[in-house]
């Protein structure tokens, strides 16, 4: 079974379709018939499924389905009166307008509400398939409101292919499925000689016309693989398409805004960058670091006595006066981006007596790589 995905014309909101539909065909893909006219016509399914997505019902006054009907490529069926049509919403009806080429399905009344818990189906069986390979498209119509607003007529195009007999593409399949961060995976897949071949994935678009399966290393985040099968008239292809997937343990984000209504727990570890201890030789202290991740930098320091002034990254601390008889402690925290430098000064005259200075790197996220020290010099 094949889901056809719905076209929508770029328009307003306003002209947008009241209800859902979703269109699976049997078999998957269609089958153009043979061209030889003297061979039997290939037979197909077409299932439109119906809902209501809003809680608010709307009224509906008919759904149209136009089907191409006819010898080119763009035509789906060559008789649509071979068509068996039928709707699964008690009370309605469906019948073709043959001028129109059209099936038209109606409620008893002048409208019916389709509320969310009406969901229904639109099957049009035993459709004998054109014997041109092409793609052709499928209109369906819905003349609809809500309240009290006028009834508009409403459209959707599915575009359904319809494919040479000996065409296939199947079992295209992601192994293993669940990888750790910067695994690999094989990708592997079914198909006949008679199309083309791409690998979509972002970043990437690969022709593997000639292959069977492909194996990709370091994938860092959940990605989504599309197998795409072309063949028929240039003019008027045919197009298949597969997907499979790889879930990635802990990936890589990449993303415009995040906004965490709850708690966020960051796991990297804090790292000990520099630590300073006791009266030691020298009164300047001047180092650099450069970040490989975003993070923070947190310098913590006390000291007894004597003048003590520390700078992070412009930031400076209070100052501590000789003569101060009281053990002071002070913290200066400063935000770093990836790849931007940590620059560390501290001043202090020779009467300190003692203290500590420590800088911790506190990084954001879970690659846990410290800063490189770039500079250090006490003098």
């Amino acid at each position: 079974m094949t889901l056809v995905v719905q076209m929508q014309d770029a328009d307003t909101a306003a002209n947008d379709p009241l209800l859902s539909y979703a269109v699976t065909t049997t078999p998957s893909p269609l089958k153009a018939s043979p061209e030889n006219p003297q061979a039997p016509e290939e037979t197909g399914e077409v299932v439109i499924s119906v809902s209501r997505q809003s809680g608010t019902p709307a009224d509906v006054e008919w759904i149209k389905v136009k089907v191409p009907a006819g010898t080119m490529a763009p035509d789906l069926a060559t008789d649509l009166n071979k068509i068996s049509p039928r709707i699964s919403l008690t009370g309605w009806t469906v019948r073709l307008d043959t001028a129109a080429k059209e099936f038209v399905c109606a409620p008893a009344g002048s409208h019916a509400p389709i509320g969310p818990d009406t969901g229904f189906t639109i099957q049009l069986s035993d459709i004998p398939i054109n014997r041109k390979v092409g793609t052709a498209p499928i209109t369906v119509t819905e003349r609809s409101r809500t309240g009290s607003t006028a009834f508009q007529n409403r459209s959707t195009v599915f575009n359904l292919g319809k494919f040479p007999a000996d065409f296939y593409l199947r079992n295209f399949l992601c192994e293993p499925p669940i990888i750790p961060n910067g695994g690999d995976v094989k990708l592997t897949w079914e198909r006949s000689a008679n199309a083309t071949y791409e690998l979509l994935y972002p970043g990437f678009d690969r022709d593997v016309t000639n292959r069977t399966s492909l194996e990709i290393e370091g994938i860092k985040s959940d990605t989504t693989f599309y197998l795409r099968g072309t063949t028929g008239d240039p003019t008027n292809p045919v197009v298949r398409i597969l997907s499979t997937q790889v879930t990635v343990l802990k990936p890589d984000l990449d993303v415009g805004n995040l906004t965490v209504g709850g708690t966020t727990d960051l796991h990297g570890p804090r790292t000990l960058l520099l630590r300073l201890t006791g009266p030691e030789p020298g009164n300047v202290l001047d180092a650099r670091w450069r970040a490989k991740t975003s993070g923070f930098a947190l310098a913590k320091f006390d000291s007894w006595g004597g003048e003590v002034r520390v700078m992070l990254n412009g930031m400076v601390s209070s100052t501590h006066s000789p003569g101060n008889a009281v053990r002071t402690y002070d913290s200066i925290t400063v935000p770093i981006a990836k790849n931007e430098a940590i620059e560390l000064r501290m001043l202090r005259d020779r009467a300190v007596d003692g203290g500590s200075l420590d800088l911790y790197w506190i990084p954001l996220g879970l690659q846990t790589a410290p800063p490189e020290l770039e500079h250090k010099e006490i003098s």
